[in-house]
């Protein structure tokens, strides 16, 4: 099991969320199949270029949107910007 990567979000007060990243999602990739000529087998998906952004969610807070408010601009990132540990999985 893999240690969990802190939920980057911090609310008005400076207090940090106490919870985890549990998903990410990537906009605008370049994904990938591709046929295997020796086996005859599609193999893929592959991840090329990430042209756009990635949305993290939270174990406690999902996208830490409230009602009627937009995705928490504190839980968008750019691949260049994304925590170390969650830029080796893409």
């Amino acid at each position: 099991m893999t240690t969990p990567i802190p939920c980057p979000f911090v609310y008005a007060k400076g207090k940090r969320c106490t919870g985890h990243v549990v998903e990410v999602r990537v906009f605008k990739a370049d994904v990938s199949w591709s046929l295997n000529k020796n086996t005859g087998e599609w193999e893929g998906p592959h991840i090329g270029q990430l042209r756009s952004h990635c949305h993290l969610y939270c174990s406690e807070k999902g996208n830490h949107a409230g009602f009627d408010r937009p995705d928490s601009e504190q839980m968008k990132f750019f691949p260049d910007q994304l925590p170390e540990e969650l830029f080796k999985l893409i």
